[in-house]
């Protein structure tokens, strides 16, 4: 970005946003500034959507008369589903003395629901004041509680406690019921949320999203690496955001300097506009490199390819230029369903693939199950530390048939497409062997049945994300066709620290001794087994390690589509000779702050 686009900051606003009576927040409403961690660039004028995952989303927005009946019937049913629920407890309950503080609570609850003040409000309001369900019981609720706690009585100010728990179930329930919890997006819709799992995302309307701002999370969180990935502008680490934003408010969030302003005043609306102008030139000025050879100014060519969580973001991919896919998730085959994906319906999204990418090489990644990863419909056990549990290849050949029927989708689309497949989470020999097993199974099974397979099948690589892979990468490279580096899972294991984890993510060091040297030890690894070593985590997408991983040896990178140009415009600018003195000369510090000074000599311009 140029000079001139550069924010100055500016004072924070003590004062609250109140909307107006449309929803929206009026001028004269000053507007509140906050700052937090930009984790994927550019500038977004646009309307705040509240995202609350502890209750999935609640919606807010404006019915019309004709959808009185039908959002009231909701409310309703949402109460009967409640009732019951408090029911079955009940029952359940059978035998416990009266005065058992369960029943007691139950009690309270039950008396709330039935023609209760807060039912009749949250019917009342629905019609009055045109809302959705969840909105008129978020309302009811507060005016219920504000009237309590002005009664300054103990036994009251208990209740509300009380009155908010049952609100939360209705919403939930009424969440259950809803067909598409985010049908009502705004045009240019700013997501604010606490955080965002993968599972979430895929809750969301992102042809109507413009960026993501959530309180919690780290640049590694999922939210991040989703922005990033789709291009969206996000910030994290803003920690009162959700208690001062509403659905419907202006906002602007500027993810390069980590800046929003809410409600924003007409001079900020105008200042933006311009800073938003001069980003998008800076942009495009980036496109003149998609025809432009990715070698260095000695002339050595490097691979750059894209990162693809969906079919649908091939298309942005091919504009970049880029020299194929180098990461084709799975995951999303298997989220928000209630049945399998089908061998068949596998083979029929990588043959689609195949054709958009004609002919240009994709790596398929099988199913990397784990942590918040886990998609409801494969019913995976919840585990104290899923990190470190059952994930990626230990569940899929544990659950063997998932495996062998996304084996057998490859197999078949081979013959249409230039494809390669990549393991994830492989710690150990035995791991891999398992799994090229399996897959010399699902090879045979296809052959037993007159279909007709490729001389050579696809290739099979593996995920060097976790430390033990890269301490015997010279064992598993005899037994694999490459590497492609997770540098992600990397740093965390090796660090021992949560990347989602915002007070942690100080110390999510890519550069620190430790993880160079785990990095070292993979490239070597290939090299002694002759075999290719990718990587395709966030160190690939970020400009300022490029200079670094190429040093190391490493010449194919696979990133976000978005940031093939910056990488490709850096290094264009260098030497591998240069790069290579300066990769040596981290690797033999041994303090991160002289690896950090280091680094940020070579960026100024210093060679080693």
């Amino acid at each position: 970005m140029t000079n001139s686009t550069k924010i100055k900051t500016l004072p924070l606003s003590s004062e609250a946003c109140e909307p107006n009576k449309n929803g929206f927040c009026s001028i004269a409403v000053s507007e509140i500034i906050r700052e937090g961690t930009g984790v994927s660039p550019g500038i977004v004028i646009g309307k705040v959507f509240v995202f609350d995952n502890k209750l999935k989303s609640i919606p807010q927005y404006r019915i019309t008369p004709d959808d009185v009946k039908t959002e009231q019937k909701r409310f309703l049913t949402a109460v009967e589903k409640t009732i019951a629920q408090f029911n079955t407890i009940m029952d359940k309950a059978k035998g416990v003395a009266d005065d058992d503080p369960l029943t007691s609570l139950l009690d309270v609850y039950m008396n709330m629901l039935r023609k209760s003040r807060l039912s009749r409000g949250v019917i009342s309001r629905i019609r009055d004041n045109l809302v959705n369900a969840e909105s008129a019981v978020k309302a009811e609720v507060a005016s219920i509680a504000e009237v309590f706690q002005a009664m300054e009585d103990d036994y009251i100010s208990a209740r509300i406690a009380d009155i908010r728990g049952l609100s939360d179930r209705i919403i939930v329930n009424l969440q259950t019921a809803a067909k598409e919890k985010t049908a009502h997006l705004p045009e240019n819709a700013v997501i604010i949320s606490s955080d965002l799992t993968a599972a979430d995302t895929a809750l969301l309307n992102l042809n109507k999203i413009a960026a993501f701002v959530t309180t919690g999370g780290a640049p590694q969180s999922h939210a991040a690496l989703l922005a990033r990935s789709l291009g969206m502008p996000a910030i994290v680490g803003i920690p009162d955001l959700l208690q001062i934003a509403r659905t419907g408010d202006n906002i602007i969030i500027d993810g390069t300097y980590g800046k929003v302003i809410l409600c924003p005043s007409q001079k900020n609306i105008d200042l933006y506009r311009k800073y938003r102008s001069d980003f998008l030139r800076w942009k495009r000025s980036l496109k003149r490199l998609r025809d432009q050879v990715s070698v260095t100014t000695d002339n050595v060519k490097i691979t750059l390819k894209g990162n693809v969580d969906m079919p649908s973001e091939v298309a942005f991919l091919q504009q970049t230029g880029a020299d194929g896919i180098g990461l084709m998730r799975s995951e999303y085959l298997y989220l928000n369903r209630g049945d399998l994906p089908s061998e068949d319906e596998q083979f029929e999204v990588l043959r689609k693939i195949g054709q958009q990418m004609d002919g240009a090489p994709v790596t398929f990644r099988t199913f990397d199950c784990g942590g918040d990863k886990c998609a409801e419909v494969l019913k995976s056990e919840q585990t104290a530390n899923p990190a470190l549990g059952l994930r990626g290849i230990r569940y899929m050949t544990k659950s063997e048939h998932l495996l062998h029927t996304q084996f057998r989708a490859i197999l078949r689309a081979s013959v249409l497409m230039n494809i390669r497949i990549l393991l994830p989470m492989i710690s150990s020999i035995d791991e891999l062997l398992k799994a090229k097993e399996i897959y010399q199974n699902a090879a045979a099974s296809l052959r037993a049945k007159g279909i007709t397979l490729p001389e050579n099948l696809p290739q099979i690589g593996i995920m060097i994300e976790v430390p033990s892979a890269a301490i015997e990468a010279k064992t598993l490279a005899r037994h694999c066709d490459f590497f492609s580096i997770g540098t992600n899972d990397l740093i965390q294991y090796a660090l021992a620290v949560d990347r989602s984890d915002s007070s942690v993510a100080p110390l999510f060091n890519p550069l620190h001794p430790a993880v160079m040297k785990l990095l070292k030890m993979t490239v070597d690894g290939a090299s002694s087994a002759n075999i290719p070593v990718s990587v395709c985590g966030e160190m690939a997408a970020n400009h300022r390690y490029t200079a670094f991983l190429l040093g190391l040896g490493i010449q194919e990178l696979s990133m976000p589509a978005i940031n093939i140009p910056m990488v490709k415009e850096r290094l264009r600018s260098l030497s591998l000779h240069d790069m290579r003195n300066y990769t040596n000369h981290l690797l033999s510090l041994s303090f991160p702050t002289d690896i950090s000074k280091a680094f940020n000599d070579f960026e100024e311009g210093v060679r080693f």
